[in-house]
C-alpha cells in the first residue's frame, strides 16, 4: 500500500518512518492524519486571559439570566463560552469559587443606587431618592432579581455571603438617617426592613401576579409606587420637625412660669 505522504502533517509525520520501517500499520498512520486534521479544524481562537474570563462571564449571565442560579452549571457556562472545563478550573479555581467570582459583580448595587443619589438635598428627598432608585434598579436589572431569589430558594456559603454585604454596605445608610430623625421612637432600621422588603417582593413577584392591586409591568403601577414613597418618605421626617416645635413651645413656656401640666396639655393639643 502507498500512503500519501503530503496528507502526513505535524505528529502524524513521526508515524510515518516508522511504518516505512515496518514498525507500525499504514492505518495507523492514516488515522492519526485524520485525527491530527480534525482536531486542527475545530482548535478554538487563541484568547487572552481578560478575554476568556469575559467570555466566561458572559456566558454565566445569558444562562442566568434565563435560567437562575440553580439552574446553571459549569459544563453549560463552560460549553457556551467555548472552553474546557481544565481551562475553566485554571482561570476559576473551583465551581464555587466561580459563582463567588460572578455574584461580587452584583455586591454593590445598592452602594452604586446610594452613590448615584445627589447628597446636597434635604434628608427627605435624599430618603426618597434612594428609594427610587432601588425600585428601578432592581426592577430592570435580571441578574439581581435571580439572585435574590437564589438567596431565598437556597442557603449557602455564597447566598449568606451575597446578603450579608449588602447588610453591611447598607448599614451606613441606616446611622445616618436614624441621626436625621433625632430624639424619636421611630427604628429606621426596621422603616427601611419593611419599604425594601417591599420593593423586592414587588419586584420578584411580577410575572405572577399584582399585588393590593399595583401591576409594577406596567408604568402607571410603577407611578403609583413612586408616589407612594415620596408620601411615605414626607411622613416620616415631618415628625421630627413637629417634636421638635413642640419642644421649641414647650421650652418658651416654661421660661415664662407656665406650669408643666399646662405646657402638657398646649402641646397634646399641637
Amino acid at each position: 500500500m502507498t500512503v500519501p505522504f503530503g496528507l502526513i502533517q505535524g505528529k502524524a509525520a513521526k508515524y510515518a518512518a516508522y511504518a516505512f520501517h515496518g514498525f507500525l500499520p499504514y492505518q495507523t498512520i492514516l488515522s492519526n492524519n485524520l485525527l491530527y486534521m480534525t482536531e486542527n479544524k475545530s482548535r478554538r481562537p487563541r484568547r487572552s486571559s481578560d478575554e476568556l474570563r469575559d467570555d466566561v462571564l458572559n456566558a454565566a449571565t445569558e444562562i442566568i439570566g434565563e435560567d437562575g442560579f440553580a439552574k446553571s452549571s459549569l459544563m453549560r457556562i463552560a460549553n457556551l463560552a467555548n472552553v474546557e472545563s481544565t481551562v475553566f478550573y485554571r482561570h476559576f479555581g473551583n465551581w464555587e469559587e466561580f459563582m463567588d467570582c460572578f455574584t461580587r459583580k452584583y455586591d454593590y448595587w445598592f452602594s452604586d443606587v446610594v452613590d448615584s443619589v445627589e447628597k446636597n438635598q434635604c434628608v427627605e428627598k435624599e430618603f426618597s431618592s434612594i428609594l427610587h432608585r432601588l425600585f428601578d434598579e432592581l426592577n430592570e436589572d435580571v441578574i439581581m432579581q435571580k439572585l435574590l431569589k437564589w438567596e431565598i430558594h437556597e442557603t449557602n456559603v455564597i447566598t449568606k455571603r451575597t446578603a450579608r454585604m449588602r447588610e453591611f454596605n447598607a448599614m451606613p445608610l441606616l446611622r445616618h438617617y436614624q441621626r436625621a430623625l433625632g430624639e424619636t421612637d421611630i427604628r429606621i432600621g426596621a422603616v427601611l426592613a419593611l419599604l425594601m422588603g417591599g420593593i423586592y417582593f414587588l419586584v420578584l413577584h411580577k410575572e405572577c401576579s399584582p399585588l393590593a392591586g399595583i401591576d409594577v409591568n406596567d408604568e402607571s403601577g410603577r407611578q403609583e409606587i413612586h408616589n407612594a414613597i415620596d408620601w411615605f418618605s414626607k411622613m416620616l421626617f415631618s415628625r421630627p420637625n413637629e417634636q421638635n416645635m413642640k419642644q421649641n413651645i414647650a421650652d418658651i413656656l416654661r421660661s415664662n412660669g407656665v406650669s408643666e401640666d399646662i405646657i402638657e396639655d398646649c402641646c397634646s393639643l399641637l
